[in-house]
């Protein structure tokens, strides 16, 4: 087989002419192909940041005003829409840091400034906590659904105000300390229980739907064979469709980690040495959940959907909302004079 190698050696060695082709084909390749590594390089960030730069403003308005929404609605103030504006805040948050510094340590990158690794170690920090954050939130939202279908007589004592609050206040602290890890330098112990928390939410949600999809079938069937009183049916029917709403919320945050989750478990097992998915792709991915959650609680519910796309049509034209309403009273005026 070496005989393979060889042979080429002995041609370039006899002549000189493939020796000097050689030089220059290599010489000559080699910048060509430099640049064009380099382009796409550039392309990406310039992609990624236009990317971000367009589902930032969109993110941070759109979560605001489904956390207005459940507070200013009275029919909105249920406990899981409340959980799901908890969830809001941190989607908000996402867009409004996590976004904003991933496209500054980006432009920093671009332009190869020198403060871009700061910038990066800032963007890392604040995504870790808000990424714990939310993971136990998810866990939050799937355990009140939980109560509120497989045990509903217990859950008027369970699901309360203050416990709501006890159990947010006791996930930010959580993400806090562990975020803190990071930057006392004990990488080893961050990254376990970081991976501790994702592995909980999604054993915990993975397990607590399959209860609450045979526990709902059940209900199905005892509907449709027993009559049961209107208003259990009704309650029955109103938990459903706020279980179809955390089933999408869910779903849309796996969808989105897909990508980052396939490299990392392709990169652990040894199946992949480079993942095809770029790191840029995969951090946008996450991001965008933001974006995506408060259109599915829009989706769902009419009412807040009637109030966050009213409001944001006022705050978009108000100019022409006022002169409509002048246009309106001077012709009611008008009318009145006639008569």
């Amino acid at each position: 087989m070496l005989n393979s190698l060889v042979n080429p050696l002995i041609y370039c060695w006899r002549q000189k002419e493939w020796v000097d082709q050689s030089l220059k084909t290599d010489a000559t390749n080699a910048p060509a192909m430099a640049s064009t590594a380099n382009f796409s390089w550039e392309a990406g960030h310039i992609i990624i940041i236009i990317i971000n730069s367009i589902s930032v403003p969109f993110t941070v308005l759109l979560n605001v005003l489904v956390i207005k929404a459940v507070k200013t609605r009275p029919r909105l103030q249920t406990n899981s829409n409340i959980l799901l504006a908890c969830l809001a805040v941190t989607d908000a948050l996402t867009g409004l840091f996590g976004q904003s510094l991933y496209i500054l340590w980006r432009l920093f990158e671009l332009f190869n400034l020198k403060s871009s690794e700061t910038v990066e170690g800032f963007h890392i920090d604040v995504m870790s906590v808000l990424l714990i954050v939310s993971c136990l939130h998810l866990i939050l939202v799937t355990f009140e659904r939980l109560i509120a279908i497989k045990f509903a007589m217990q859950y008027s004592n369970v699901i309360t105000h203050n416990n709501i609050k006890i159990a947010v206040t006791v996930c930010w602290l959580a993400a806090f300390a562990i975020a803190i890890l990071r930057t006392v330098k004990l990488r080893v112990v961050f990254i376990s229980m970081l991976v501790l928390v994702i592995f909980s939410c999604i054993v915990f949600v993975a397990f607590t739907y399959m209860i609450l999809y045979h526990e709902t079938r059940r209900h199905q069937r005892k509907i449709k064979v027993q009559q049961l009183p209107q208003e259990e049916v009704e309650r029955f029917t109103k938990e459903n469709k706020a279980l179809k709403t955390t089933v999408l919320v869910v779903g849309a945050v796996i969808i989105c980690l897909l990508p980052l989750s396939f490299c990392s478990i392709g990169s652990i097992s040894g199946i992949l040495n480079n993942c095809p998915i770029s790191r840029r792709s995969r951090q946008t991915c996450v991001m965008l959940n933001s974006l995506v959650n408060p259109i599915i609680y829009c989706c769902r519910q009419r009412e807040m959907r009637t109030f966050v796309f009213g409001l944001r049509t006022q705050l978009v034209h108000p100019a022409t909302d006022h002169l409509t309403k002048n246009i309106k009273l001077f012709l009611a005026r008008k009318r009145f004079k006639d008569d």
